[in-house]
């Protein structure tokens, strides 16, 4: 309970109702979101954005490099 209801001994009321409402409603539009996000293929290259973030000039050449190496090492462990 609030400090202020505790203090003035007044009761939740409806008001509980209210806020556990708005909170399903966040939760549900959160799932919906990350189900969203699953079916339009967002979690399908994770790897790739840790490269593309090295591409800054036009010609993408430290992404470019820096892919092929890990890819490299990769393939060397296996």
């Amino acid at each position: 309970m609030c400090p202020n209801c505790v203090l003035n001994g007044a009761s939740l009321g409806g008001g509980i109702y209210v806020a556990f409402g708005i909170c399903g409603l966040f939760f549900l539009i959160g799932i919906a979101g990350v189900l969203w996000a699953f079916k339009n293929g967002e979690f399908e290259d994770l790897e790739g954005v840790k490269f593309e973030m090295l591409d800054d000039g036009e010609d993408n050449r430290l992404g470019a490099e820096a892919r092929a190496k890990i890819e490299k090492l990769r393939a060397q462990s296996t």
